[in-house]
């Protein structure tokens, strides 16, 4: 066949033409387990914030690993510095290998 009629077809083909793909918006959608709950935060409910807190280290956990939103992540983050400031909560944890320790109780 003739050239045109070829680029024709393989412009049509899927292979050259592949599904249109939003970027950035065809990830896997979940719903903020606060927002969805309609859970409200305080700094004085350390049994909430501390779910959000690394066990090891103390850190606050990022977003990707909680599936909390942006709005709610910096709620927590405010909460949980203000939990700490009020030694409602700990800064830091011990290691593991010095928590059974006698002389760091």
């Amino acid at each position: 066949g003739n050239m045109a009629t070829v680029l024709r077809r393989l412009l049509v083909s899927r292979i050259f033409n592949p599904v249109p793909v939003s970027r950035g918006l065809a990830q896997v959608t979940r719903d903020c387990p606060i927002c969805s709950n309609q859970i409200r935060i305080d700094y004085k409910n350390v049994q909430l914030l501390s779910q959000f807190v690394s066990e090891g280290t103390g850190q606050i956990v990022g977003r990707k690993d909680t599936g909390v939103c942006a709005k709610q992540q910096r709620k927590l983050a405010k909460a949980i510095k203000r939990a700490r400031h009020f030694g409602l909560m700990p800064y830091t944890y011990k290691l593991p290998q010095y928590r059974r320790s006698e002389t760091l109780k």
